[in-house]
């Protein structure tokens, strides 16, 4: 089987006239190798095949079928085309990742992505279709608006055309009428015949979804233009909104992370960041794919929107959902707020509304970013009785209500990026908590590869608080000082998935944390364990090598502190796929064991996390390691990647204190090598060393620099 695949668009393109098959609907293409014969319009299926093969002239043809939809339409297709090895070749055009993989699933096959166009190309197509030439726009006035009508094409040929054609049949051609048709692009597609194909393609990703997609779907209509979506907000968002169906062995968030998977999939959203495991973890929704959502919405009265540019959208007296984006908002007098089950702010609103009192049968509360919060809005939520998610992140307060605990439904508390140092005594009984989200990090490269947890970071709790909160799946952070039992405590949590851990200032008791990781032996999946302020104490992390009962299907690993070699189970990993080391003076024998990890995908080894003065990867070693951070290590001097070692490492990201001595070398042994990354203190004459090593490599990879989110291309 033959295949190509394109795409991993979110709206259609075209078919090029010339003969470059671009693909419908954003498409994914897949095909297989079939044969020259058989009767293709009767389907016959395997049974009597062979002897029609036999008997039919050997023929070879190229098909291609455009649009498929489901695996079972490929299905019930592929049956009746015969493979004689004669060469003959079928293209299937899909936006559906799944339905490609199907269609390409020899390994002869290949699958192919589209992508985009460029700015240029464009703007070449918007101003052919408008005025008939490429050359220039008629007058400078247009320049502005028609950049940001082709922001929101954002390169997809169906909607620039549309669009162009659109503004080709307007008789004045202003800037005037050019930005009301951009500011007004939903309504112009609901009702402009010009803009009709390309409403009905994209409704078609709606009425193609699955019933317990629907809601999913169109709760991206609560989203602003071009926010990024994250993917941990929005699936807890989904379950405590209802709409994630529980499924035998799988926890809600594995369901609702399934869902993700699946819009992922079917290219109804653009990845925006993809971790090191290939996981996608926030995404956007395209301008124009929005308006059909936030279109569909409102039409069913499942979400009510005041967007930034003042328009307000409400389509029933009672709203069930409620976003604002503007801070020039006025809910009409009519329509009824006291059924809004979901309530979302925007940073830029300045003030919290006059009727947010009346909220009470709210579930989902989400005011993010927000600088409107006080203390009068914090005691207000306590007589939210039905609230189950809430998220004050990157919020300036500091003291959570007193009443908090009458929030026993409660299920999501993200407080990440704020100054709350202590939870309320209430908060015993919040015994449905399944995330209690806090710290502060801080990411040092745009790509995010790179990022340290705050020191005044994380939670104080109580004795006695945890052992009642037996839901919880992540605790991130909590702050242990003196209380052992605390720590006792966090091993009564059966369900706990991902732990982070921050001993400040204290010796540790480490008999406590040994006894508690040995009866979350068979639930941890995350577990982060830092000692801050070792100077002025004896702990040390030495002592994880006397857990009995470790947790050995812990997918991430993250230490701060004193070690100096590695626990002897950590040689026992097979599930781990990232680490992350920081001041752990570790030597060259910790290298080797970490290079026989066999899943591991991503090592971090961050300031002191290694003690010797070179750094050698041996063959054989890191056999799916993609990523790689080397931050600052104070000894270094050498930086070497044997050939054979590292094979499939595509990201290395680098800083050092300075100039190495016997430098960089091996790097032409990295075949997959895409893109060096530098950031921090970054020293030109290193840069530029690695940037001449790499101009023979036969992957050409990108060395970049990254400091203060301001990235330099050198090569």
């Amino acid at each position: 089987m033959e295949g190509i695949r394109c795409g991993e668009l979110a709206l259609p393109s075209e078919c090029s006239r010339a003969g470059t098959l671009h693909g419908r609907c954003g498409l994914d293409l897949g095909g297989v190798k079939g044969g020259g014969q058989g009767d293709v319009g009767r389907g016959r299926r395997r049974g009597g095949r062979e002897q029609q093969c036999r008997d039919m002239p050997r023929l070879v043809y190229i098909m291609i079928l455009d649009d498929i939809w489901t695996i079972s339409s490929w299905e019930s297709i592929r049956y009746a085309l015969p493979d004689n090895k004669k060469g003959s070749r079928i293209i299937v055009t899909t936006r559906n990742e799944d339905v490609a993989k199907t269609c390409s699933s020899h390994p002869q096959d290949s699958i192919y992505k589209i992508q985009r166009l460029s700015d240029a190309t464009s703007r070449e197509l918007f101003l052919k279709r408008i005025f008939n030439s490429a050359d220039k726009l008629p007058n400078d006035e247009l320049e502005e608006v028609s950049n940001a009508i082709l922001r929101k094409c954002g390169g997809l040929p169906l909607a620039i055309t549309s669009i162009s054609s659109l503004l080709a049949s307007k008789t004045y051609r202003t800037k005037q009428k050019w930005q009301e048709v951009c500011d007004n692009l939903g309504s112009e597609l609901e009702s402009n015949p010009t803009m009709e194909g390309a409403k009905q393609v994209l409704t078609l990703s709606y009425d193609d979804l699955p019933y317990h997609l629907k809601a999913c779907f169109l709760y991206f209509s609560i989203f602003p233009e071009n926010h990024v979506i994250k993917r941990g907000p929005l699936v807890r968002r989904w379950i405590a909104e209802g709409f994630v169906s529980p499924r035998y062995g799988l926890s809600m968030e594995q369901v609702a992370e399934g869902y993700f998977d699946e819009f992922v999939a079917r290219s109804i959203v653009q990845p925006v960041r993809i971790d090191w495991n290939g996981k996608v973890r926030s995404c956007r929704v395209h301008d124009i794919m929005l308006e059909v959502i936030v279109s569909k919405s409102v039409e069913e009265n499942f979400a009510s929107l005041l967007r930034d540019n003042g328009s307000l959208f409400v389509s029933h007296d009672k709203i069930r959902r409620l976003s604002i984006h503007s801070s020039q908002y006025s809910v009409e007098t009519n329509a009824c707020v006291t059924y809004v089950r979901s309530f979302t702010i925007s940073p830029s609103v300045v003030e919290v509304p006059f009727f947010f009192r009346q909220l009470r049968l709210l579930r989902v509360l989400d005011m993010e970013g927000s600088s409107c919060l006080n203390n009068s809005t914090l005691e207000c939520i306590c007589n939210f009785f039905q609230l189950k998610y809430v998220s004050f992140r990157k919020t300036n307060i500091c003291k959570l209500p007193r009443l908090l605990g009458n929030l026993k439904h409660l299920e999501t508390l993200d407080i990440r990026a704020t100054l709350i140092k202590k939870l309320p005594a209430s908060a015993i009984n919040l015994n449905c908590l399944r995330h209690l989200l806090v710290g502060h990090k801080v990411h040092l490269t745009k790509t995010a590869s790179v990022k340290y947890l705050k020191p005044c970071s994380g939670i104080q709790m109580s004795p006695g608080m945890v052992k009642n909160m037996v839901n919880l799946q992540s605790l991130v952070h909590v702050v242990v000082k003196d209380q052992s039992l605390v720590l006792q405590e966090i091993g009564l949590l059966r369900k706990l998935r991902k732990l982070n851990v921050l001993f400040r200032n204290v010796e540790v008791n480490w008999k406590a944390l040994v006894e508690s990781l040995g009866k979350l032996t068979t639930s941890l999946r995350s577990l982060s364990i830092h000692i801050l302020d070792e100077k002025e104490y004896s702990s040390s992390l030495g002592i994880l090598a006397t857990v009995e009962s470790p947790p050995l299907l812990i997918t991430n690993f993250s230490l701060t502190g004193m070690l100096e070699c590695l626990p002897p189970w950590v040689s026992l990993l097979r599930n781990v796929s990232r680490i992350t080391l920081r001041r752990t003076e570790l030597h060259t024998k910790a290298i080797e064991i970490l290079g026989d990890l066999p899943n591991l995908l991503f090592l971090k080894l961050y300031h002191k996390s290694y003690a010797d003065d070179s750094i050698f990867f041996p063959p054989g070693k890191f056999a799916k390691l993609s990523m790689l951070v080397i931050d600052n290590l104070e000894n270094i001097d050498r930086v070497h990647f044997a050939e054979g070692s590292v094979p499939n490492l595509e990201r290395l990201t680098l800083s050092f204190l300075r100039e190495l001595k016997h430098g960089i070398s091996g790097l032409c042994n990295l075949q997959k090598l895409k893109e060096i990354e530098f950031f921090g203190n970054i020293i030109l004459s290193v840069v530029k060393k690695v940037a001449s090593c790499v101009k023979t490599h036969p992957n050409h990879p990108r060395v970049i620099g990254d400091k203060g989110s301001i990235v330099t291309e050198y090569a």
